[in-house]
């Protein structure tokens, strides 16, 4: 009796023991506890994590108290999912989703803080930078493309960003919400049409890029501007909102 109460001890220990790894790998893995948020998104069965990492951080730290002695700092830790999917094109891409950020927040606000991220929160925020960067380029190949030939587009870089600073935590738990925040309808438009905060189309060419032109090809892409801009007013009317850069004293900005 005293040996099936000893092994039945164990085997509950054992058991508490599993239970509580499960449970943990279930709470920092988002592919698993965020599978909802993330088949809304995507779309059920349309996305699959393919790859996962563990990194050193150079941007938080932590305290190490692996000495009893004394204690220090070490870099902090945050993991990174690769997600494969298909865009609204029927195109293939991976985008990495990671908790970093929420971490670096983590390290700078307390517990009770309101500029503290809930790992929801977290989440939309990665998943809202995805949208910034498909968006970005259907505006390159859909508006932008009908003024420039595709080595001088290749120059640019084109998302969705927004004014007035980062958007506060509860800001995240709205976007989540919106009906069009999914990898298919998160279009410029949307971003634009939006009251949620300031969006506005980023243009930027990258120097570097600008200079591995051919003199002709440089000079049409600097000399677009205004084609550009008008371009994007066609395409979204009352609602266009840009920042373009095409080189030094080459820019264009225009605001609701």
């Amino acid at each position: 009796m005293k040996i099936w109460k000893k092994g039945l001890l164990i085997l509950t220990a054992a058991a508490l023991v599993a239970g509580v790894f499960l449970v943990r790998h279930w709470f920092v893995s988002w592919p698993l506890r965020f599978q909802g948020e993330l088949d809304r998104f995507f779309g059920e069965r349309a996305w699959q994590c393919i790859s996962q990492e563990e990194k050193e951080s150079r941007m938080y730290s932590v305290i190490d108290r692996s000495n009893p002695t004394y204690t220090t700092k070490r870099p902090g830790e945050f993991r990174e999912w690769n997600i494969a999917f298909q865009t609204a094109q029927g195109e293939e891409k991976v985008w990495t989703i990671s908790d970093h950020t929420m971490r670096i927040n983590h390290s700078k606000h307390s517990l009770l803080s309101r500029e503290r991220y809930s790992a929801r929160q977290s989440l939309t925020l990665e998943l809202m930078q995805l949208s910034f960067a498909l968006a970005g380029e259907e505006v390159g190949q859909k508006v932008l493309g009908q003024v420039l030939p595709e080595e001088e587009l290749s120059c640019l870089e084109v998302d969705i960003s927004y004014h007035g600073g980062n958007p506060p935590p509860d800001f995240y738990d709205d976007l989540a919400e919106e009906e069009w925040f999914t990898s298919q309808k998160a279009t410029a438009a949307r971003y634009l049409e939006s009251d949620l905060y300031d969006f506005y189309i980023s243009v930027r060419a990258h120097d570097y890029r600008v200079e591995k032109l051919e003199e002709g090809q440089r000079q049409h892409l600097l000399g677009s501007l205004e084609e550009l801009c008008q371009a994007l007013e066609k395409k979204y009317g009352d609602n266009a909102k840009y920042d373009i850069y095409l080189g030094e004293g080459v820019t264009a900005e225009k605001e609701a």
